[in-house]
């Protein structure tokens, strides 16, 4: 059961499967497929008769990279309809080789609130997704798969995760607190993330919990010193 990334062979090549759908994973476009669970009441992850929010594609200019980014936005149900009403928000990031599409796509990170808002074993919010691995300032070269940079050495993520902190504070929190109904201050902002989603997390709020009442890592790693 669960999701799962594959690709096929042709003459020792590794592709994706041309008669499946693509997901941005390892670091690449490839294929995927999902071995579904049995529907319980438990299932958590599962399309369910209850209200659904909306994800919407969402570009912002970046002074930091100087470039448009691309950002997912998840607005909880009711968020149309009580245009006085405002929420708090969950910056969340996705693990190497991933990028803000996969929380709503492979993660189904939508469908998961809405189910725990339904059973109100959460409050409704606002969710972004961006990817960390694409902020990069004007001549600084990207990350590769394997974890080195094209051309270079292998990086200290602790310094290289500061560019995103960077572009959050100063770029991506002003936008979505300007153009969404978000509730300042720390104890209505939230940061979590996976893998390597979890160490950007971790590299972004531990220096400032004055700015984050709320912090997930799963499986994070651990930045070095």
């Amino acid at each position: 059961e669960g999701f799962h990334y594959y690709f096929i062979y042709v003459d020792g090549v590794a592709m994706p499967d041309p008669g499946a759908q693509t997901f941005f994973g390892t670091a690449r476009w490839i294929s995927g497929i999902e071995i579904p669970s049995p529907v319980t009441e438990d299932s958590f992850y599962e399309i369910k008769d209850v209200p659904h929010g909306e994800v919407r594609s969402v570009l912002y200019f970046s002074k930091v990279t100087g470039k448009w980014r691309r950002c997912f936005v998840y607005t909880p149900p009711g968020y149309a309809t009580q245009p006085q009403k405002k929420y708090p928000i969950l910056y969340i990031m996705p693990g190497y080789g991933e990028d803000e599409t996969g929380w709503f796509t492979q993660g189904r990170g939508n469908i998961i609130l809405d189910n725990l808002i339904a059973a109100r074993t959460a409050v409704p919010m606002v969710i972004v997704t961006e990817d960390q691995f694409t902020a990069l300032k004007p001549g600084e070269a990207p990350l590769v798969l394997g974890g080195r940079r094209a051309g270079g050495a292998r990086p200290n993520f602790g310094t290289y995760g500061q560019t995103f902190t960077q572009v959050l504070f100063e770029d991506l929190i002003p936008f979505m607190e300007s153009h969404y109904r978000i509730l300042p201050g720390r104890e209505n902002r939230a940061m979590a993330g996976l893998s390597m989603g979890g160490m950007q997390t971790f590299i972004t709020t531990l220096p400032h919990l004055d700015k984050f009442a709320y912090i997930g890592g799963f499986s994070p790693g651990v930045p070095q010193a």
